[in-house]
């Protein structure tokens, strides 16, 4: 299959698991995504690419991700190549799960998915339905208590070492999360 390349713009992208299998089966796995995660983001290649928000749940993953401006493409060194950089995420941890828990098959349902954000409410959509998919999907029922969301670095309770805050909605930035009714979300 074609690697594909992405226009410059703003991304949600998803996976899940094959068979809606957990591959995070405790926090040390957690981690391990999150320090790949880490790793890839700051490789040279990889530098124009910026996450806005992001959730880790047990069997799938989801990012709002930022590619360069058009200006920028002609760039020696700017690769446009989220495909690889999510390729790159994905192996690198099936490499991982695969040699802890001795295994062979794939790990991922396949490529991931991505659908174009192409406006500023949209965007906000999207913004609230990843930081609150754990809440979504009933883990938690306090968003606050889940610590593999973006929520927490966007409020700023940890440290913004993987979301790029320049690239978030200072509006977004300045909601009130205790007010959100999970209900209004359209999805």
């Amino acid at each position: 299959m074609p690697r594909r390349i992405f226009e410059p713009w703003v991304y949600h992208i998803y996976n899940r698991w094959f068979e809606k299998m957990m591959i995070f089966k405790n926090t040390s796995d957690f981690q391990r995504f999150y320090t790949i995660l880490k790793k890839y983001l700051n490789l040279e290649k990889y530098k124009s690419i910026k996450i806005l928000s992001y959730c880790f749940l047990p069997n799938h993953f989801h990012f709002i991700v930022s590619t360069p401006t058009p200006g920028l493409l002609g760039t020696p060194g700017l690769e446009l190549d989220i495909s690889s950089f999510f390729w790159d995420i994905q192996n690198s941890y099936a490499k991982y799960f695969n040699l802890k828990y001795p295994r062979k098959w794939q790990l991922f349902e396949g490529r991931f998915k991505a659908k174009l954000i192409d406006n500023d409410d949209y965007l906000f959509q999207c913004m609230l339905y990843v930081n609150y998919n754990a809440q979504k999907h009933q883990i938690v029922k306090d968003i606050a208590d889940y610590p593999y969301t973006s929520y927490h670095q966007i409020i700023g309770r940890q440290a913004r070492d993987i979301i790029s805050a320049d690239d978030i909605n200072e509006d977004f930035m300045k909601l009130d999360f205790t007010q959100i009714d999970l209900a209004e979300l359209e999805f």
